[in-house]
């Protein structure tokens, strides 16, 4: 486990110190760091989509992919990873428009909207290379949005 403490030095200036201390042992330090002002057990931070991991380089040790380099003592126990958030899509819109049939009354055209798509049940809508050109259905809505 590391812990961090603070320490007063001879000047009176505080300063801090990450040690590893073994599971089971008490904290203590070594002479010559001054006083104790407060310690508590630390955790590496590491931020990142992809789990940490620990790799030995050159005589040190670093939390892999970000390549911070850490205390050779350290356990994957000993990071503290935060996951970044993810936010999540606006909902998709989904609208419909009705227009009624020029050659029959009683039959009625319908423009859906999946998200920014626009699509027509019209034999103009299906017929044209460029779907959302050939229907005026789509593009009255268009032109209205």
């Amino acid at each position: 486990m590391l812990r961090i403490f603070t320490t007063l030095n001879k000047y009176g200036t505080l300063r801090k110190r990450i040690i590893h201390v073994p599971d089971g042992k008490p904290f203590t330090h070594g002479p010559g760091y001054g006083p104790i002002v407060i310690s508590r057990v630390f955790k590496y931070e590491y931020t990142g989509s992809t789990s940490p991991a620990l790799v030995s380089f050159n005589g040190k040790k670093y939390i892999v992919p970000s390549w911070q380099e850490v205390l050779p003592e350290t356990t994957l126990n000993d990071i503290e990873w935060v996951k970044p958030q993810v936010e999540a899509p606006p909902p998709a819109q989904s609208n419909t428009w009705k227009f009624q049939s020029e050659s029959s009354p009683d039959q009625y055209h319908i423009v859906r909207q999946n998200g920014t798509k626009l699509s027509c049940n019209c034999s103009g809508f299906w017929r044209a290379k460029d779907r959302e050109k050939g229907c005026k259905h789509v593009q009255q809505v268009r032109s209205n949005m």
